[in-house]
């Protein structure tokens, strides 16, 4: 999610995560710094594996620390169409394009190990990007495809970041499936990878509260989403070790705290769900969007508050 407008199914499943029609898997990048991986005395030390956010089926936003990396890195951009439809333009759920995205960061990376054996290999992803690498981390770590010692990853406003120290995680975690194409899955573990986790407090991509207990801190974190706090310095070569690593910000919301729960007449559920509505259910489901739409919306700052159709993931 290319600091793209983008914030997940809440509010009636804000205007989803992606664009740009889907693209062939990406061959490796090549640049002063880059080689290709061709014959294995072509193999670079590392190749690390790129996933863009919505909108950025291009991963564009590493273009900035793809013009530093050294000698003996290189990097593969994967293509996908970075959508998440009914977001504006969109033609794909955002279901179908993370299917979509893992499938080619998949045969990207074990076409390279199989070229490439010796080689390291990171694997980076942003917002709706993160999804893809995640859950491709995630799939790696229980297989024996690539030796667990020669894969790292780095995860930049995960919206399947699990919560650290009781706090909040990303915003799949949280909200409940609303909308068919846009299954809140819940967090994932990395088993034995080291994978980053890379979040700003003020993110409710990955810092999300939640919308029914604590409305004001959800509601900063959509602040937070449309003024810059889901952007990062994105250089994923330069990121060492795992873990969570939160990145703490003045909440932009003022009576960010604990929030009233807040029921309807159906006794929304506040837990996230992995089974999306049926048709019959459609209706049902975007009145409940459009009902935490109308939560937070008196709670966000008045710039803001105009933004709220444009949160992908409360459509």
């Amino acid at each position: 999610m290319r600091k793209a407008r983008t914030l997940l199914a809440l509010c009636v499943a804000l205007p989803a995560l992606g664009l740009s029609a889907p693209q062939a898997v990406a061959a490796p990048a090549q640049g002063p710094a880059q080689q290709q991986a061709g014959a294995p005395a072509d193999c670079p030390e590392t190749m690390i594996f790129e996933v863009g956010g919505h909108l950025d089926g291009d991963a564009t936003v590493y273009d900035a620390s793809n013009a530093t990396l050294p000698a003996g890195v290189a990097f593969t951009k994967i293509h996908y169409s970075a959508s998440i439809a009914p977001y504006p333009g969109d033609t794909k759920t955002l279901d179908d394009s993370v299917a979509e995205g893992i499938a080619k960061l998949d045969a990207a990376v074990k076409e390279f190990h199989g070229t490439c054996a010796d080689s390291h290999l990171t694997i980076a992803g942003y917002s709706q990007g993160a999804i893809v690498a995640g859950d491709e981390l995630a799939a790696l770590s229980e297989s024996d495809a690539v030796p667990h010692d020669r894969i790292n990853g780095v995860l930049y406003g995960d919206p399947r970041r699990p919560g650290a120290d009781g706090g909040p995680g990303g915003i799949e975690t949280n909200l409940p499936t609303i909308l068919p194409g846009m299954t809140m899955k819940g967090p994932r573990g990395f088993g034995d990878l080291t994978v980053k986790e890379i979040c700003n407090t003020n993110d409710g991509i990955c810092y999300s509260e939640n919308v029914i207990k604590n409305p004001a801190c959800f509601a900063n974190g959509v602040a937070g989403y449309f003024t810059g706090d889901h952007g990062y310095d994105i250089n994923p070569y330069a990121v060492s070790g795992g873990g969570d690593q939160l990145n703490r910000q003045a909440p932009k919301v003022p009576l960010c705290g604990a929030g009233q729960p807040v029921r309807g007449p159906a006794e929304v559920s506040d837990a996230p769900s992995s089974d999306a509505p049926s048709k019959g259910e459609a209706t049902s489901a975007s009145q409940r969007a459009a009902g935490y739409r109308a939560l937070i919306a008196p709670l966000l700052p008045a710039p803001v508050r105009g933004q709220l159709a444009h949160f992908p993931w409360l459509p």
